[in-house]
């Protein structure tokens, strides 16, 4: 089976199984939302407090541009943290050397 764009699409009837396509999607079940960040559903449901989401329905979704946002603010802190502990750890060097 085709995809519209041409691609090989593997036919599949659990929904959290197809193949996810986020320029396609508002939002994302926890399944999803999974797969797409590379991570095990259990682990995107610990995180969920912390991640943008919305219940309807009895449904949890997870915005695509939220997500991306979250990623990106989390890289951005992971790097601001990195970056404080190689200066503290170049500024006791410099301190030990003088």
């Amino acid at each position: 089976m085709l995809s519209p764009s041409g691609e090989k699409v593997q036919r599949v009837s659990d929904p959290a199984q197809k193949p996810v396509r986020l320029d396609e999607r508002l939002a994302l079940r926890p399944a999803e939302a999974a797969r797409a960040l590379g991570i095990g559903e259990r682990t995107l449901r610990q995180l969920l407090p912390t991640l943008p989401h919305v219940r309807a329905g009895g449904s949890v979704l997870l915005p695509v541009e939220g997500l991306r946002r979250w990623l990106d603010e989390q890289a951005k802190s992971e790097k601001a943290a990195a970056n404080a502990v190689a200066d503290q750890i170049l500024a006791e060097i410099r301190g030990s050397t003088k």
